[in-house]
């Protein structure tokens, strides 16, 4: 297979990632629902008929579109009529149609041949624009927060460009993608080396949301202790390294956070 082909496979593999179901509610007729279940396993060719004998609906244009996308063989034709597809139910306003302006992000954003990101963000900010906050418009907000926090950074000095992403926040009621917000802007804050009481702030909130079960709690426990460290609030940091060793007594990272609590205040680093 060569390099095109196998940037057009990932490019499905991508696409699907979403949630393809949520582009339909408990309103699913049985035809649709039982299309999109095949098309969530990977038989594409199968959800590509089943999609065509659901009838001429919104819904079932989006199935062919996406299936169109996965089934073999992946052609630039087939993503090209795919993409014509989608930029045609894109034009209205209803779940079909914010689901196709998502993936027609996606598809700028991750095209095999002529990714164009900026032609990704614009599809993003349409959808936003719309303010439904609907499955969709999450999505894709977080996508355009990733990307104003990556290659599409605003001109100016970083922390400016970090700053323009939080208004994102307001965006949204959506307690999870609020959750996801404020672990994309602390993991970019922190990576370019800022670990300041705004830094703090978003861990905290991301903290907050979690889960128990959630595989992310642990790392963010430490990650506001280290951050709470650095910026002298030693009692912050021994909150969050202490509920660390209480709830996950077994993880490979017990024994270092336990040295780092024994030295809060010291000089073994955290």
């Amino acid at each position: 297979m060569n390099s095109a082909r196998r940037a057009l496979f990932g490019l499905a593999a991508a696409l699907l990632a979403a949630p393809v179901s949520r582009a339909s509610d408990a309103t699913l007729r049985p035809a649709t629902a039982d299309a999109w279940q095949t098309l969530s396993v990977g038989l594409y060719a199968d959800a590509f008929d089943q999609f065509t004998a659901a009838g001429h609906t919104r819904e079932a244009q989006l199935g062919l579109a996406i299936a169109q996308l996965n089934r073999p063989p992946v052609t630039p034709a087939s993503v090209a009529e795919a993409q014509h597809a989608l930029t045609e139910l894109a034009a209205g306003n209803d779940t079909a149609s914010h689901a196709a302006r998502y993936f027609l992000g996606r598809l700028q954003q991750l095209h095999p041949m002529a990714p164009d990101p900026r032609a990704a963000a614009t599809e993003y900010e349409r959808l936003v624009a719309t303010g439904a906050d609907d499955a969709w418009c999450r999505l894709a907000l977080i996508k355009l927060a990733i990307l104003r926090l990556t290659v599409l950074r605003a001109p100016g000095p970083l922390p400016a460009q970090l700053a323009a992403v939080e208004p994102m926040l307001a965006r949204t009621t959506d307690v999870a993608t609020q959750h996801d917000l404020h672990l994309v802007i602390s993991e970019a804050r922190m990576n370019h080396g800022i670990y300041d009481a705004v830094t703090l702030g978003h861990l905290q909130a991301a903290l907050a949301s979690t889960a128990a079960s959630d595989s992310t709690r642990a790392d963010l426990l430490i990650q506001v202790a280290r951050v709470a460290t650095l910026l002298g609030n030693p009692a912050l940091a021994r909150e969050h390294y202490e509920e660390f060793l209480h709830d996950y007594p077994q993880e490979r990272r017990a024994f270092t956070v336990g040295e780092a609590l024994a030295h809060l205040g010291g000089a073994f680093p955290p």
